[in-house]
């Protein structure tokens, strides 16, 4: 059997479309001129009523229109009955009778033994009318059981579920005697079959009903325990589930947005072969009636776009663009603000979408908003936790500076720096300096390698004996085994006199040997004495000297792979690299350029008497994005020259060009990363959260960016547009 759950007003009901026709009806004793032409206009009345009826409404108002039937047509019970399980009988399903004359019992009906010729027709698919019990058969027992009951004339018709009997619409006369006409059976025929359409929808709606609450139930599980970044996907899912449930086309939920001037979707599921809606398209304008209504809080709603009013016709225009026959929207407010609505769109066939639809609707709608809103809350939490923790460790490293510079002057006076990596670097040194360790210090060209022994020497014990410096590749090589350990008179052609190596006039205190990796491996040999045994022999003599020296070497190459190379005695290396130290090149702590760039401007402007007090935003974020591969040293003659040029009270800043023929250095990842970053906020005016910020264009979470620029040690603001110390 085919069922309809609503038809038209004053549409006839199809045969063999809501409920299969009698394949062979016999009609017994059918008068034709005894027709009741007022069941009609109740046919009419239960097409009209059942369509729309709430589930709980439909049994009371079959009852209604038995007793309005009962009171017309003057029959004395009029009812619906079924078969009972294994078809041992008949029973009531729904009954009425006539005022003044008791109704049926609640369990009306009878077995097959009781009434066996009339059960044994109904089954088979025959209508049973009798005007008097004489037209009964004279053998059969039926005629007992209807004198038990009263009944004088009786007509049942057996109404096709599926394509067997399960129901009979039954009409009795009590007191008077009547004639049944086709006309009658046939009208009481369709009567029955609306009454039992309605019934089994009533029943399969009611099922539905279960069904979606268990759905809802689901649902809101899921949500209570959804995380943000899954919520997005988990509304999608939901979508697709409770629109194939209702067997929409398009169903989604919609946002306001900018104080409720612009609507987007923001969240959609289509059934198959149905566009969907441009989720970046601002849908308030398209739908202006609409969409003012859903501002005050109404429904909106339309079975077709007939319905839609006058003053709706550009809503119209673009409901037929989309497609759209049939459309609900259903505003959700939570916490008192409606910022949401639920909207379900048919493209196919239309029908009204009201009644119980916006409570469900309405309910799916706010478990979504409440989950949003909650995500929001617990994103926007997490969010100022990763801030605070920024500001915290940002605080923690700005104490560790402080402090450091409290316990080491120098660090002021010489080594300029607030970075994590500075403060890494001085807490090596701070380290070592108390003992009489050997330190290599390794590091690029111009990251202040010398500074660093400096800072060695002054903190250590030995800071009132002599601090001597030998760079070790800019001496002969001729000359420096007399410059390390000292000459007799006549070691050589033209040592015209004695003189002390640079060994013996840091006896006591510290030598400090830079760019190591120039010695040659003749003088690497006897430099691993001195180390070993603080022994050593002036050129040209044999008496041995012993000395009491620290060393500390630096060099700017890799000495493990120039030891791999043989060009570095590895016994040496080993004997050097007792305490390590690397000094991080300045692309590594970009945060400290705007001190060194102010140091420099300050000691440079007072040797050349100039007073310079502003630096623009621009030249300051250039200067911190250049790589600087001649480190702090390469940065220093940067503001030297632009010191010279300036002519105002201005620092007028040139960056270095690449020399020609000279290979561009290839960025690491963190410096290309850092440099992209630094972009993107100053395309986005330093704004990082929100529609137009930075974390929106890089396609990144606000809190993973917060994050990469603390780890690259990049600000989270601006500088100023005229920079001053």
């Amino acid at each position: 059997m085919q069922r309809s759950t609503s038809l038209p007003s004053g549409t006839p009901l199809p045969a063999g479309k809501l409920l299969s026709q009698s394949p062979n009806p016999s009609l017994l004793n059918a008068n034709p001129e005894s027709e009741l032409p007022e069941l009609g206009r109740f046919v009419s009345l239960s097409l009209e009523s059942f369509p729309c009826s709430p589930v709980e409404q439909t049994e009371p108002k079959i009852i209604s229109l038995l007793q309005q039937i009962i009171e017309t047509c003057r029959f004395d019970w009029c009812g619906l009955m079924t078969v009972t399980p294994e078809q041992s009988g008949l029973q009531t399903v729904l009954a009425a009778g006539r005022t003044g004359l008791a109704a049926p019992p609640a369990d009306w009906g009878a077995t097959v033994s009781q009434i066996p010729w009339t059960a044994e027709n109904l089954l088979q698919g025959d209508i049973v009318c009798f005007s008097s019990l004489s037209e009964l058969p004279p053998a059969a027992p039926d005629r007992r059981y209807y004198e038990s009951l009263g009944i004088r004339s009786s007509l049942a018709v057996p109404i096709y579920v599926d394509g067997a009997v399960e129901f009979f619409m039954v009409a009795c006369f009590v007191h008077d005697l009547h004639c049944w006409s086709k006309g009658s059976i046939s009208q009481l025929r369709l009567l029955g079959e609306i009454f039992v359409n309605a019934l089994l929808n009533g029943r399969q709606q009611g099922a539905r009903q279960l069904s979606f609450e268990q759905l809802m139930a689901a649902l809101s599980v899921t949500f209570i325990n959804v995380r943000p970044e899954q919520v997005d996907r988990e509304i999608v899912a939901a979508l697709d589930q409770v629109r194939s449930f209702f067997r929409f086309d398009r169903l989604g939920l919609m946002t306001f947005s900018g104080e409720k001037r612009q609507v987007f979707v923001t969240h959609l599921s289509c059934g198959e072969g149905v566009a969907p809606v441009p989720e970046n398209v601002d849908l308030s304008p398209l739908f202006p009636w609409t969409m003012a209504k859903l501002r005050q809080g109404e429904v909106v709603s339309f079975p077709a776009l007939a319905a839609l009013p006058a003053e709706a016709a550009a809503d119209r225009t673009n409901w037929e663009m989309f497609g759209t026959k049939s459309h609900l929207n259903v505003p959700i407010c939570v916490g008192g603000c409606c910022e949401h609505f639920v909207a379900a769109s048919l493209l196919h066939a239309p029908r009204a979408l009201e009644g119980d639809l916006v409570t469900r609707l309405r309910l799916l709608g706010e478990i979504f908003a409440n989950a949003l809103l909650r995500c929001k809350a617990e994103a926007a939490q997490q969010e100022k936790s990763v801030e605070l923790q920024r500001l915290r460790e940002k605080l923690q490293a700005e104490t560790e500076c402080v402090s450091s510079a409290e316990r080491f002057p120098c660090r002021l006076e010489e080594i300029i720096g607030q970075s994590v990596a500075i403060a890494k670097t001085l807490a090596l040194v701070e380290q070592v300096a108390p003992t009489n360790s050997t330190v290599l210090i390794c590091g690029e060209t111009g990251t202040g390698k010398e500074l660093v022994a400096g800072a060695i020497h002054k903190l250590s014990a030995r800071r009132n004996k002599p601090m001597v410096k030998v760079n070790c590749a800019s001496l002969p090589s001729a000359l420096v085994e007399s410059e390390l350990f000292g000459r007799e008179k006549g070691a050589y052609t033209g040592a015209l006199t004695r003189q002390a190596g640079r060994f013996e006039l840091a006896d006591g205190g510290t030598i400090f040997l830079d760019e190591i990796a120039e010695m040659s491996l003749e003088l690497q040999a006897k430099l691993l004495r001195v180390l070993q045994e603080g022994q050593f022999e002036r050129l040209g003599s044999t008496k041995t000297i012993e000395v009491d020296v620290r060393v500390i070497a630096a060099t700017n190459r890799n000495l493990a792979e120039e030891v791999k190379k043989g060009r570095f005695r590895e016994d040496l290396f080993y004997r050097l690299n007792v305490f390590q130290i690397v000094v991080p090149p300045l692309r590594e702590r970009t945060g400290d350029i705007p001190l060194l760039v102010w140091a420099f401007v300050e000691e440079l402007g007072k040797k050349m008497g100039k007073k310079i007090t502003r630096i623009s935003k621009q030249d300051m974020a250039d200067l911190q994005a250049f790589p600087w591969p001649g480190n702090v040293r390469e940065l220093r003659n940067v503001i030297e020259h632009a010191v010279i040029v300036s002519s105002g009270d201005r620092l007028q800043v040139r960056l270095p060009e690449d020399t020609p023929g000279q290979a561009t250095r290839i960025l690491t990842l963190e410096e290309s990363e850092a440099r992209h970053i630094r972009e993107a906020l100053r395309l986005t005016g330093w704004r990082i959260k929100g529609e137009g910020g930075a974390a929106r264009l890089l396609g990144m979470n606000p809190s993973t960016l917060y994050s990469r620029m603390q780890k690259l040690g990049i600000s989270n603001r601006p500088l100023k547009d005229e920079m001053s110390p």
